[in-house]
């Protein structure tokens, strides 16, 4: 039987507390109404739960959620994430990388030139790429007048002589010829990793994994807003005056603050300290920060 009574909560359960009697989670009980936008959910398939793992692909590679005042983006393991409160990193090389040339994306140039208004480009990527393979990555032209740069909607499955790639607008200003220098990129969450390998200090941390996730997972990865991340050790963030910035250990993916953290180094700022610290003691720290990673 359709329904015909509008449910009044359900008009302000998105933007107000309450319960909303037709909204359970992943444990078959009620939420509190919630501030949540995940858009993105591939047909056909069911809601993916914020502290959920999930072995299938439910979303857009990428697709962005907020949660009250927390920020999280879909994204795929491409290793396990076992640590407790610590940064992780995109895997993904630049496609120009020495001894990785091509591995995770393209660089090069076009198979036949893209006229202005043309809403997709054929790169001249002779690997068999797998359909949406580069999607949610970036694709950039360098002209003659403009260098463009377009968010990869979708891609097709490569013929081996080429990938198309569907751009979220229209080429413009310039037609892009088969002799611009062209490079794909990868959605920078297609591949996280743990902050522990052999490209340590060549690596960028990109967020922060809310529960354990096995290798091959998807997941929901935080990006920005309030976050506990694992302090390195000795100086806690904020232990003294005037240590409000964070930085993250280039080495395992734990937080310091900028006394400690040389940027040439591989320390790369994260965010900042919420909460006021110090005390009387002038020495108490805390790891409660406000993640900054888009």
């Amino acid at each position: 039987m359709r329904r015909t009574i509008l449910q009044a909560g359900r008009l302000r359960g998105d933007i107000d507390l309450g319960t909303d009697l037709s909204r359970l989670n992943g444990a078959s009980v009620r939420d509190y109404a919630r501030m949540d936008f995940p858009g993105g959910r591939l047909p056909g398939l069911t809601e993916q739960q914020l502290y959920e793992e999930s072995a299938t692909q439910k979303y857009n590679i990428g697709t962005r959620r907020v949660h009250y005042d927390r920020t999280f983006r879909y994204s795929y393991a491409g290793a396990g994430l076992a640590g407790l409160g610590r940064l992780v990193i995109n895997s993904n090389f630049a496609p120009g990388v020495t001894g990785h040339t091509q591995e995770d994306g393209y660089e090069g140039s076009l198979q036949t030139q893209a006229e202005i208004g043309d809403l997709y480009v054929d790169i001249a990527d002779t690997v068999v790429r797998a359909a949406d393979y580069y999607r949610g990555g970036h694709i950039v032209a360098f002209g003659a007048t403009v260098f463009h740069n377009y968010y990869v909607v979708k891609s097709d499955v490569g013929t081996g002589v080429y990938v198309r790639c569907y751009l979220d607008k229209a080429v413009y200003e310039e037609i892009i010829t088969t002799g611009y220098g062209v490079t794909a990129y990868l959605s920078k969450y297609s591949d996280i990793r743990p902050a522990t390998g052999a490209q340590t200090s060549f690596e960028s941390f990109v967020g922060l994994n809310i529960i354990p996730i096995t290798s091959a997972g998807w997941f929901w990865m935080q990006t920005r807003g309030p976050a506990w991340v694992t302090p390195t050790g000795g100086t806690w963030p904020g232990s003294a005056a005037n240590l409000r910035d964070i930085y993250a250990n280039p080495g395992d993916g734990t937080i310091q603050p900028p006394t400690l953290s040389d940027p040439s180094s591989g320390y790369q700022r994260i965010g900042y300290l919420i909460h006021a610290t110090g005390g009387t003691g002038s020495d108490y720290g805390d790891a409660l920060i406000q993640l900054m990673l888009e």
